[in-house]
């Protein structure tokens, strides 16, 4: 979360609002609970993801965007995501 913060702050009039932080955080925290055996891929992966979104569209990607990248990340390793979860949007 701190790379994401991090990389938010050099965009110019771009407020980071409390209820998107909390998104994202809920977002990294179903990510580590998808496998036990490699928690970090996961957040590793939307991090990376969400830092390169902010510095080729040079502006912070919705919550739902990046909810929306961590299920196809899932998807695409093999991870079961409910659709009634928090990922399964």
């Amino acid at each position: 979360m701190k790379r994401v913060v991090g990389s938010s702050e050099t965009l110019r009039n771009t407020e980071f609002s409390w209820t998107q932080r909390k998104a994202y955080e809920m977002t990294f925290q179903e990510l580590g609970s998808v496998d036990a055996d490699d928690v970090d891929e996961g957040i590793t992966a939307i991090s990376d993801w969400i830092v390169d979104q902010i510095h080729e569209k040079e502006k912070l990607p919705t919550s739902r965007a990046g909810r929306r990248q961590a299920t196809r990340f899932c998807r695409a390793n093999g991870y079961q995501v409910p659709s009634d979860e928090w990922l399964g949007i």
